[in-house]
């Protein structure tokens, strides 16, 4: 007997309908993989800016740090002082936007062998005239954080510096220098000083009273000997860092400054 054979069904094609519901699911995953994707990228970059501004403000309370131990005085608040960087001229008043010190000839940032002294100052200032060098801005606070330097001034024996050293313009060497960007005035102090500890009796010849209680951090006859800054930093997307430091200067007697 002669058996049939059985006819190969014809392949069912797939429907618009199923078709449309496998782009629809496609289109789904695919966008729930972007958004993944996008959120690491986010997750990322705000990691990388978190490290960022807290490695800004580690770095700029460093610097601080560095030159302040080697002072051999820091001026009291509310000292006028002048500087000059090519042919502009400052006048800057010491206080929470601005801390000045001098540090003595042949310290690591001051190296000079002769009896001349190295002015630093910090200051916060508007960013805008930094734009060209700092490029755009991370933070909206418009303000950073100079550092200027004046080279060669003179710090005579049994004098105060405060009268002596006020004007840096005649300086051999002067230059200043962004130390940090996008800092907040608000978060920023740099007059919190503190009296030497141990006042030289040599230094009775400059009439400072016997109790410091009677003289503020204001008053030219201040024995300064350490001081406490706090700066901040704050960017635009809301990561902000903010850094103290207590920081102890080499507390030189003013009558006998070394290299006299």
């Amino acid at each position: 007997m002669e058996m049939k054979r059985a006819k190969n069904p014809t392949p069912k094609g797939i429907t618009l309908v199923e078709l449309l519901v496998a782009m629809a699911v496609l289109a789904v995953i695919l966008s729930l993989a972007s958004r993944l994707i996008f959120q690491n990228q986010d997750i990322t970059t705000r990691q990388v800016l978190a490290g960022r501004v807290n490695e800004d403000v580690r770095l700029a309370a460093l610097r601080l740090s560095d030159v302040i131990s080697q002072a051999g005085y820091i001026y009291p608040n509310n000292v006028t002082l002048t500087v000059q960087t090519g042919s502009t001229t400052t006048t800057v008043v010491t206080g929470d936007d601005a801390l000045a010190v001098l540090l003595p000839p042949g310290s690591a940032y001051c190296p000079l062998t002769a009896n001349q002294y190295c002015g630093f100052l910090y200051r916060l200032e508007p960013r805008a005239p930094y734009t060209a060098e700092l490029g755009s801005t991370p933070g909206n606070s418009g303000l950073v954080l100079v550092e200027y330097q004046a080279h060669g001034l003179t710090w005579n024996t049994n004098t105060n510096p405060v009268s002596v050293a006020n004007n840096w313009t005649a300086a051999s060497f002067k230059s200043r220098g962004v130390v940090a960007d996008s800092v907040t005035d608000d978060g920023t102090d740099l007059s919190s000083l503190g009296f030497a500890g141990v006042k030289s009796e040599i230094d009775r010849s400059l009439l400072i009273p016997a109790s410091t209680v009677t003289v503020n951090t204001s008053s030219p006859n201040a024995l300064i000997g350490s001081v406490r800054i706090q700066i901040s930093i704050a960017y635009t997307n809301g990561l902000q860092a903010s850094r103290q430091a207590e920081i102890l200067a080499r507390g030189i007697p003013r009558a006998v400054p070394p290299g006299s």
